[in-house]
């Protein structure tokens, strides 16, 4: 009896490795692409299903719950696909990073595009998934603001209080003031957490700058996040005013402004922090636990390992070795 059940077990074990041989895609770039999608699906996926079940509670704009819930989010995602590529999650840190050179171009252009792609389907099926309560709640009638507004759902949308140019601001500060933390627990010769820890710390940033921002609106400081949703928005029943509000000049605000922000935040931390390591600090004479470029891949071929933890933060893969390591590019 032990016999056949042992044969049954090999013979499932062979089937799932031919399954896994049949599916499996080399090309690192694919994989990445892939991983991207999946990743981004995820993290907005549960920020816009946080949003309606506080719209359908009654706790419309909790601050403390949709700032907690986006760390979270973030947490996760960066979980799903963070030993692939990093777990950009963010076409405008995937663009910073290309800009500052740890992330190469093609591979940017992919996972952006990835990005924006997996948000969308997130969208469609948080409107599926909510569509009982939102027909009950709006009565069919789509509208973005009052009582009855729910365009919220998908994108981000102004504080009466604000102005253009305050809300030109406000994605600047935020998304810099992202790069630059994230950038700072990313660096393998500052004070980075350990392995596990980057996706956790990693959500805790997002939670802060939630917060920070609430009183503005709160900030997008991430395109995908804004303009995927929005667009399905328009096509499911809120109609041209998501794009048309203030005579069309508040909808690339939070699409536009991210990947300024982010640029300059990771170009300030590089000039202020970055440029500055010892010599010895930039060359590897320090902490071994440090990182490759992302671009570099998660490919290691050395003599003598003690372990590969491929835990990313935001594109930085976490390598503990021993000695003599060789870096083999991936793509």
């Amino acid at each position: 009896m032990s016999r056949i059940t042992r044969h049954g077990s090999h013979t499932s074990l062979a089937k799932k490795d031919f399954v896994v041989h049949l599916l499996r895609i080399e090309n690192p770039l694919v994989r990445g692409t892939i991983a991207e999608f999946f990743s981004a699906f995820v993290f907005i996926f549960f920020v816009l299903s946080t949003q309606a079940s506080t719209l359908f509670s009654g706790r419309r704009g909790d601050m403390l719950l949709n700032a907690v819930n986006n760390g979270i989010a973030v947490s996760i995602a960066m979980f799903v696909s963070g030993g692939v590529t990093g777990a950009f999650l963010n076409p405008a840190v995937t663009l910073a990073w290309a800009v500052i050179g740890k992330l190469r171009w093609t591979c940017c252009i992919f996972y952006s595009i990835a990005q924006f792609v997996g948000a969308f389907a997130a969208a469609a099926v948080i409107y599926v998934l909510y569509y009982d309560a939102l027909q009950s709640f709006d009565g069919g009638h789509r509208e973005l603001f009052g009582s009855n507004g729910t365009a919220g759902l998908y994108g981000t949308y102004p504080a009466d209080h604000q102005t253009f140019l305050s809300s030109i601001i406000n994605e600047l500060v935020g998304s810099g003031i992202l790069l630059i933390a994230v950038l700072s627990v990313s660096d393998r010769r500052n004070w980075r957490p350990d392995n596990g820890l980057f996706p956790l710390v990693n959500g805790l940033i997002i939670v802060a700058l939630n917060l920070a921002f609430y009183g503005n609106g709160g900030v997008a400081m991430n395109p995908a996040r804004d303009l995927s949703p929005r667009l399905f928005s328009y096509f499911s029943g809120w109609g041209e005013e998501t794009f048309s509000l203030w005579n069309y000049q508040w909808f690339w605000i939070p699409f536009a402004m991210p990947y300024a922000g982010a640029i300059i935040g990771a170009l300030m931390y590089e000039v202020l922090i970055e440029f500055h390591w010892s010599p010895e600090l930039s060359h590897g004479n320090h902490n071994e636990s440090g990182p490759p470029r992302p671009d570099e891949g998660a490919l290691i071929q050395e003599e003598s390992v003690t372990a590969i933890q491929p835990i990313h933060a935001f594109g930085s893969p976490v390598i503990i070795k021993d000695q003599g390591t060789q870096i083999i590019k991936s793509f």
